[in-house]
C-alpha cells in the first residue's frame, strides 16, 4: 500500500469501516511510514471524541409520576377476624405512608443527583466540545498546509507493446517543474540494419513525430520538451530508417499507451 492510497483509505480505516485485507495492508504500511502513522493518530483522535458530541438526554418527566404510582398501589386486605382486618389495615396503612415517604426521599436524592451528574456532564462535554472544535480546526490546518506544500512532481502513463514487441512495457512521464516527458521502454526487440524506433504522439487519428528513441543497455528512451496535454496517445513505431519518418509512420506501430488519464500521479512535500 502506497502514502497516497493510505491517504484515501485513512477514514474508513480510523472510522473501523474498513474490509480485513484493507486493515492488513494498512497496518503493514504504517509500520513503515511514520508520515501516515501520524496521520492515523490524529484521526483517532477526532473518532474518539465523536461519541461525547451528541446531545444530552434528560430523563422522561413521566419517570416520577410512575415511581410514586407504583408505590401508591393498595395492598390486598386478607379478611381473618374483624379486629385483625382493622388492625391489618391500620399496619398496611403506616407501611404505606412510610412506604411513601421514602420513595419520596430517594425520588428526590435521585432527581437531585441526577440534576447535579447532568449539569457537570453538559459541563465536561461543552469543555470537550471545545476540544474537538480546536483539534478539528488543528488538523484542519495541518491538511491545508500540506496541501500547500505538496508538490507535484510526475504524471505516469503506462505503455504497452503489441505485435512482434509483445513483451516490451514501459512509461511515459511528465514533469511539471521542468516541463519536459520522458518516454522510457524495456524489452524491444534488437534493431536490425538501418531501423529505428520512433516515437509519436496522436489527435483524432493525426500523428506528430517527437523523435527517434535512443538505445542503451537495452532500455530505449526519448526527452521532449512540453506536456502530453491534448494527445489521445502516444505511440512508438519500428521505422526502416535511416531517417525518422515526416509526417506518419512508415513502419509498423509496436508500442501504444493512452493519455486521458495518467495511471498514477507522484507528489512530494
Amino acid at each position: 500500500m502506497s502514502c497516497q492510497e493510505f491517504e484515501e483509505l485513512s477514514a474508513a480505516y480510523a472510522l473501523g469501516a474498513v474490509t480485513p485485507e484493507e486493515q492488513q495492508a494498512a497496518r503493514a504500511h504504517l509500520v513503515t511510514c511514520p508520515k501516515c502513522t501520524r496521520l492515523a493518530g490524529q484521526l483517532r483522535s477526532v473518532v474518539d471524541l465523536l461519541p461525547l458530541s451528541v446531545a444530552q438526554v434528560t430523563p422522561p418527566a413521566a419517570l416520577r409520576d410512575r415511581v410514586l404510582a407504583a408505590v401508591q398501589q393498595e395492598s390486598r386486605v386478607v379478611p381473618i377476624e374483624r379486629g385483625t382486618q382493622i388492625r391489618a389495615r391500620k399496619s398496611k396503612s403506616g407501611w404505606g405512608i412510610r412506604l411513601l415517604a421514602a420513595a419520596a426521599i430517594v425520588l428526590l436524592m435521585l432527581t437531585g443527583a441526577m440534576t447535579a451528574w447532568n449539569i457537570s456532564l453538559q459541563q465536561h462535554a461543552s469543555a470537550l466540545q471545545q476540544q474537538n472544535t480546536q483539534l478539528g480546526s488543528r488538523v484542519a490546518a495541518l491538511q491545508n498546509a500540506k496541501n500547500t506544500l505538496q508538490r507535484e512532481v510526475a504524471q505516469v502513463y503506462a505503455m504497452q507493446g503489441q505485435g512482434q514487441a509483445q513483451a516490451a512495457t514501459g512509461s511515459l512521464i511528465y514533469i511539471p517543474q521542468k516541463n519536459i516527458t520522458l518516454l522510457y521502454l524495456y524489452g524491444l526487440p534488437e534493431l536490425q540494419g538501418s531501423h529505428l524506433y520512433q516515437g509519436w504522439l496522436i489527435h483524432n487519428n493525426k500523428p506528430t513525430s517527437i523523435g527517434t528513441l535512443a538505445i542503451q543497455n537495452g532500455i530505449a528512451s526519448l526527452t521532449i520538451s512540453g506536456n502530453v496535454t491534448g494527445f489521445d496517445l502516444a505511440a512508438v513505431s519500428l521505422e526502416p530508417g535511416p531517417r525518422a519518418s515526416a509526417s506518419a509512420p512508415a513502419g509498423p506501430v509496436i508500442v501504444t499507451g493512452g493519455l486521458q488519464h495518467p495511471v498514477k500521479t507522484l507528489y512530494t512535500i
